[in-house]
């Protein structure tokens, strides 16, 4: 099923993010998802807790970051309640390249 998932997914609007979050992706020259993002992202824009594991340079970072960030857009649009995010990085290299890649 995981195969036949990545060959419908061509663009990170298939995966059902948003346009403003799309035409970032697109200026920071990410074309396409990869395998973790094809997997993760619709999850967690349903809701869904996740736990993802993938080689370093996979994409794990936008995989958790751009559905947060989605989420934080519509509550700031809709008046959602509180959205709540947790990340764990069990490495020592992990956390400086998450905080690099998410700040603003």
């Amino acid at each position: 099923m995981a195969g036949e998932t990545e060959a419908a997914v061509k663009t990170f609007a298939d995966l059902g993010m948003c346009e403003q979050l799309v035409e970032a992706c697109g200026r920071l020259g990410w074309k396409n998802p990869t395998k973790i993002q094809v997997e993760a992202i619709p999850h967690a824009l349903q809701g869904k807790d996740l736990i993802a594991l993938a080689q370093t340079g996979s994409g794990k970072t936008a995989a958790f970051a751009l559905p947060t960030l989605q989420a934080l857009l519509q509550s700031s649009v809709t008046s959602a309640p509180v959205f709540y995010a947790c990340v764990l990085s069990p490495t020592r290299l992990s956390p400086p390249s998450s905080k690099k890649q998410t700040s603003f």
